[in-house]
């Protein structure tokens, strides 16, 4: 070493001197520069300048401030200048509970003030990049350079740093409430931060006691920001339904909802307001493979979504770090636990964890495997392609029947003397329309009439027969005629009701096809007593004619409410996409049994329905279901304890039921019946 390497080398005045300045330098020097740097703190007198507003929210704004003090840039939360100072208390509580919020994807508070207005402020860091949904639009948008640098696997390490977050909050007692896109910020670098804590809620039972601020009633239990409100799409069912049952698993739905919106780049529900809370409220969520099926989501993901948004609370995961979990199964080749595994997915999944070795023991296993896999597929082929020939062989042989005996019936009408006793000619047409409506409502309703028409040219003065075509016409929606041939017989002594209905549209003229909605609402609506019944044979006609779906739901729901007599039909909810449909309260009439016909027919049965939600029916008898084909008929919440009968049979594929609120000796009868699958509470 040099004799001179240790000689003090000064540097020039003019340099910018920082802290990093006072390391290594001559005693004097180092306290020269920390004199100058006492003075120049000394001489601040507003400790942030540059004040320029970046953002603003529903009671505060937000400013890009510089920091004297700290020589940096920060973000300046500030109160409205028309907000009250009842104001100030939840103002100051967010910036409080935000700062006693130590995690590093957790926005950071440094300071919390009263300006020279005298109203509060704190200061955070200056949020730099994109929001999550900024980065989401332009995903979508197709902004160069945005696809390839945020994949599907840096969507999810965003995801999961947010949800360590919650997770963190959640061990300190705090619910966020207002997790989506626009609260995430993420920084070019990596970094993400959840903000705006201004609807978070404390429970009261943090695990930490570090925090010695959440303690002493500082917060009493009470909501942040006053009343909650939310972010429709993204809050849970409990938080549209019940305001006061709020817990944890209500950040785990929108953390769900905030997945769904990385894989699909939409919003889980879209529409007006009351159109999202109203869908939300009864759980009607869409998958987000059945929303977007032209891209490319994982089934794994697709299952991990749909339980975080689960309707009921319980069936959600139960904290966040367990979603996390699920989503780095997923990152490292593993079945999530929302998800049905098989052996062959698992093997799947084995396979691609294990690419390497799969690979030198598939290839000496192949040879051997791809003629035996080659005999055992071409086997179970022929065994689906005979099983399937079969089918449709069955299937065309019993149209081939009814066909045939439709033919001889009405070859058999055809050939009947018209000079025959007319009752028992009126007999036989009645069997063939009550044995073969069902299956063709309208081929069968104008061969009737055709043969009524040729019955009235041979004897034009049987009763029977004006009564029986009044019947029809009301059928095929043909209310004047209907009226008319009313009028010719005894029906408005016979048919009372039906003749009064008909009266009160007696200026209505049919012109062949279906009648306008609002006609037949108000004819519906005059109905009284047995002649009801005939309903559902109305519907199922509509449905047959009238290629305007949504006219024929309204259609439905009156006949609906004038059964379960009722003016006005609430709590009914359909969504015709996903073949939902919930309803709410005391109706007991789902069908009417019409005894000539000797069967049920569903008031429901025109809708395609799927999943049916019936909620708020402590005296529903099962036998009125009859006649529906469902996947799901979920009735939680009722009291199941009356006999067998009540069991709807052959209604559904899947029942839901409360396992409380089920007497025993039903359980085990629900749980015996091979045709249907049970599950339960």
């Amino acid at each position: 070493m040099k004799a001179d390497s240790n000689k003090f080398i000064p540097l020039p005045d003019e340099l910018d001197y920082s802290v990093s300045d006072f390391y290594d330098m001559d005693e004097d020097l180092c306290n020269e520069q920390c004199t100058r740097l006492y003075e120049e703190y000394a001489d601040i007198k507003k400790r942030y300048t540059e004040v320029t507003e970046i953002a603003s929210g529903g009671m505060k704004e937000i400013y890009r401030a510089f920091d004297q003090k700290t020589g940096r840039y920060v973000a300046m939360a500030v109160l409205k200048k028309d907000m009250g100072e009842e104001t100030h208390g939840p103002f100051l509580a967010e910036a409080r509970l935000t700062a006693v919020l130590h995690h590093p994807n957790i926005i950071k508070i440094h300071d919390i003030d009263f300006g020279e207005d005298e109203k509060p402020y704190f200061t955070m860091d200056l949020k730099l990049g994109d929001s999550l949904a900024e980065i989401v639009k332009k995903l979508e948008d197709g902004v160069p350079g945005y696809s390839e640098k945020y994949n599907l696997e840096e969507k999810l390490d965003i995801f999961i740093k947010v949800c360590n977050a919650v997770s963190y909050s959640h061990t300190q007692g705090i619910l966020h409430l207002d997790i989506k896109p626009d609260n995430i910020q993420v920084g070019d670098h990596g970094e993400v931060l959840l903000c705006d804590w201004g609807l978070a809620r404390y429970l009261g039972h943090a695990e930490s006691q570090d925090n010695q601020l959440l303690d002493n009633e500082f917060l009493m239990g009470q909501t942040i920001m006053g009343k909650v409100r939310g972010t429709p799409g993204y809050m849970a069912p409990e938080m549209v339904n019940d305001k006061k049952n709020r817990c944890e698993q209500s950040d785990i739905y929108a953390l769900g909802a905030l997945l769904y919106a990385l894989l699909t780049g939409l919003s889980p529900i879209d529409g007006s307001v009351n159109h999202i809370l109203q869908r939300t409220s009864v759980g009607d969520i869409t998958s987000p493979k059945d929303r977007c099926p032209d891209k490319i989501i994982p089934s794994s993901l697709n299952a991990v979504v749909m339980k975080a948004m689960s309707f009921e609370i319980d069936e959600r995961y139960k904290t966040a770090s367990e979603l996390v979990e699920d989503v780095r199964k997923y990152l490292y080749g593993y079945a999530t636990s929302a998800e049905e595994t098989h052996v062959l997915k698992e093997l799947s999944l084995f396979y691609k964890r294990n690419k390497n070795v799969c690979h030198v023991s598939l290839f000496s296993f192949m040879l051997v495997s791809v003629f035996i896999g080659a005999f055992i597929i071409n086997l179970e082929n022929s065994r689906v392609k005979e099983k399937e020939l079969r089918l449709v062989a069955e299937e065309e042989r019993t149209k081939a029947e009814f066909n045939l005996k439709k033919y001889q019936e009405e070859r058999e009408l055809a050939n009947i003397s018209l000079s025959a006793d007319p009752s028992v000619v009126i007999a036989k047409i009645k069997k063939y329309y009550h044995e073969n409506f069902y299956n063709a409502p309208k081929a069968t309703l104008d061969h009737v009439m055709k043969s009524l028409e040729r019955i009235k040219e041979a004897n034009d003065s049987a009763m029977l027969l004006y009564e029986f075509k009044g019947d029809i016409h009301f059928l095929r929606q043909e209310f004047d005629l209907a009226l008319l041939e009313l009028k010719k017989g005894r029906g408005e002594f016979e048919n009372k009701a039906l003749f009064m209905a008909l009266d009160s549209i007696r200026d209505y003229k049919s012109k062949g096809g279906p009648a306008p909605i609002e006609v037949i609402q108000k004819m519906i609506r005059n109905l009284e007593g047995s002649y009801s019944q005939p309903l559902p044979k109305f519907l199922m006609y509509d449905n047959a004619i009238r290629s305007n779906k949504a006219e024929h739901l309204e259609l439905v729901k009156t006949v609906f409410a004038v059964a379960n007599k009722v003016s006005e039909l609430k709590g009914f909810y359909y969504n015709p996409v996903t073949n939902f449909l919930a309803i709410t309260g005391d109706y007991r009439i789902y069908s009417f049994h019409i005894p000539s016909d000797k069967r049920r027919f569903p008031l429901l049965g025109t809708l395609p329905i799927d999943h049916l939600k019936i909620r708020g029916n402590e005296n529903l008898n099962g036998k009125t279901l009859e006649g529906l084909k469902l996947k799901i008929l979920d009735i939680r919440g009722q009291k199941i304890n009356t006999k067998r009968q009540w069991i709807p049979r052959g209604v559904t594929e899947t029942i839901v039921v409360s396992e409380e609120l089920t007497e025993k000796p039903i359980l085990e009868l629900l749980r015996k019946d091979n045709k249907v699958a049970f599950t339960l509470e």
